[in-house]
């Protein structure tokens, strides 16, 4: 809503401009003294890094919009190999927020055939203070929710499953360990990696893509 209106150089009066602000993120207008001509952007503040916490600078690489049409590539024993689409997101959290700092983490995956949903995780990054250290806490609409831990450097993080829970109805085997790896290749190129080990089979690559960066 806010980008069309945005985009459509509607007429706008000074008294709107704080409605505006708090409906739509950080904008910047320009008014003449007549209030006849406006220019108004907006900014998805969201994926400014400028906002970034100095706690979660170490992940800042992966703040934005990530997306891979088709490149996703999934293998695994229990079942046939497929490709996949995907878009992750890493968005910053509102400044008013009282809670531990985190980065919001959001996946959805797709059927390149029928682009039905085929997997989606929710979760949060977070980083131990004075350290390199990072978590990653997700659920997944498999009936997962995961607890991985991991050390940071400049362009790549390394995930180890610490926790693990699942429904009690859930058709997929009990996964015994994951490794995820996030691996920014350029400032355009994230590379995601993941293995896993289950009940009847040891520890293996399952999924495999890189994304290109939309915003």
């Amino acid at each position: 809503m806010c980008s069309k209106f945005l985009s459509s150089n509607q007429p706008l009066t000074t008294m709107f401009l704080p409605l505006l602000i708090s409906l739509c993120g950080v904008l910047w207008g320009v008014v003449d003294d007549r209030h006849q001509t406006q220019i108004v952007q907006e900014r998805n503040s969201e994926f400014d890094p400028h906002r970034l916490s100095p706690e979660l600078q170490p992940v800042s690489f992966l703040v934005g919009k990530w997306r891979s049409e088709h490149g996703g590539k999934a293998i695994f024993p229990t079942i046939p190999k497929f490709t996949f689409g995907e878009q992750i997101e890493f968005s910053i959290p509102d400044d008013t927020l009282q809670a531990a700092k985190a980065l919001n983490y959001t996946a959805f995956a797709w059927s390149i055939n029928e682009k039905d949903e085929l997997h989606s995780e929710y979760g949060y990054i977070s980083v131990k203070r004075n350290t390199r250290d990072v978590a990653l806490t997700t659920v997944m609409n498999n009936g997962f929710v995961t607890v991985e831990e991991g050390p940071v450097t400049t362009n790549r993080i390394r995930f180890r499953l610490k926790d693990i829970g699942r429904i009690s109805f859930s058709r997929d085997l009990p996964v015994h360990d994951l490794i995820r790896e996030w691996t920014l290749l350029d400032k355009n190129t994230l590379q995601a990696r993941l293995m896993m080990e289950t009940l009847t089979h040891g520890m293996q690559e399952h999924t495999f893509i890189r994304y290109n960066r939309i915003d």
